[in-house]
């Protein structure tokens, strides 16, 4: 095979929004090499029975796990999403201890990988007639993830990420409850590119497009420091996403990366500084009350019950005295 010269240009050349093309390399699919591909993996839904429950997309439809499918040519589906999936799975039955250490570009390109591919089947889904809407996402919008394309392709070209990497990655220990179907969550925000997944003792929360800024914000500002003192409960997890992804929606820049093509045909990215040349900062203010609706949303409590004026937001990770909070998950 000859080195690609243009390995930038050839990704985005083959990129598809349809339903006749694979969602990876772009190929037309037939019946010889069309296959579905699971967008949560099936060592997931086995391990954490996942089968039958439910997606929730964005216009209210719902579908359960094992139809959470898209298009993908046998080759990508096996070779490159199968072996990434197969080397993810490993690393996840081998519990937090072990995860923790995780190779971050391996994490980035599986939750590039699920992000995607769900807004993915969001702009191929058929209109659901209880909504006005034919389409649950257009493609208007799915056309300003040309980055994210391109980032998830680094699956099957030779990618090199530079660091600071472009994303923010946070890795949390869990409980695990003696009820399999509660040690499963999951949460994104299509806007913001931001994901959250919670399995067993393994929870992760990133931004996906953020050139590690809300990494460098620090745990302190995000309110977030005491996990590392804590297995959470799924409400304290929910917390950290809300916390996590609000910070994200709250950058006023807009990311921007090189890529540079060398000899080989590898891709290489460099994520550039967010701050620039402005003296702006790069997060727009925190404010409470916002944070507290997007809580709300995350943690399914009523707004009313989370936010009091003038003593802020009801928080699940530290009691009255400001200690890290310990809630037990099958508590009685």
């Amino acid at each position: 095979m000859k080195p690609r010269s243009d390995p930038v240009g050839e990704i985005l050349e083959s990129r598809s929004l349809d339903k006749k093309h694979c969602i990876l390399c772009g190929i037309k699919l037939g019946a010889k090499n069309r296959s579905r591909e699971h967008i949560f993996p099936k060592f997931l839904l086995r391990a954490l029975n996942l089968w039958e429950q439910k997606l929730t997309l964005l216009n209210g439809t719902t579908l359960p796990y094992r139809r959470v499918v898209i298009p993908c040519c046998r080759r990508c589906n096996n070779q490159h999403i199968g072996r990434l999936d197969r080397t993810m799975a490993q690393k996840m039955r081998a519990g937090y201890t072990k995860f923790k250490n995780i190779n971050e570009p391996l994490m980035f390109q599986w939750l590039s990988r699920i992000l995607y591919s769900i807004l993915y089947l969001e702009l191929i889904t058929p209109r659901d007639p209880r909504f006005s809407r034919r389409k649950i996402l257009k493609k208007d919008f799915f056309r300003t993830l040309e980055t994210a394309f391109l980032f998830l392709s680094s699956v099957r070209v030779k990618t090199h990420f530079h660091k600071p990497f472009p994303w923010s990655l946070f890795i949390f220990k869990t409980q695990q409850s003696a009820d399999v179907r509660r040690n499963f969550d999951f949460a994104d925000n299509p806007l913001s590119l931001t994901i959250a997944l919670r399995a067993n003792d393994i929870g992760v929360v990133a931004a996906l497009q953020d050139n590690g800024a809300v990494k460098a914000l620090g745990e302190g500002a995000l309110g977030i420091r005491d996990t590392k003192k804590l297995a959470l409960h799924p409400i304290q997890f929910s917390e950290v996403t809300a916390r996590i992804f609000y910070a994200a929606g709250l950058i006023n820049r807009v990311p921007k990366y090189m890529t540079v093509s060398s000899p080989d045909g590898k891709m290489n990215v460099v994520a550039l500084p967010l701050q620039g040349l402005s003296s702006t900062p790069v997060f727009n203010a925190w404010r409470d009350e916002e944070y507290a609706r997007l809580l709300s949303r995350t943690c399914r409590i009523p707004y009313e019950q989370l936010y009091h004026p003038g003593r802020g937001v009801l928080t699940f990770l530290r009691d009255e005295s400001g200690r890290p909070k310990y809630i037990p998950v099958d508590d009685a």
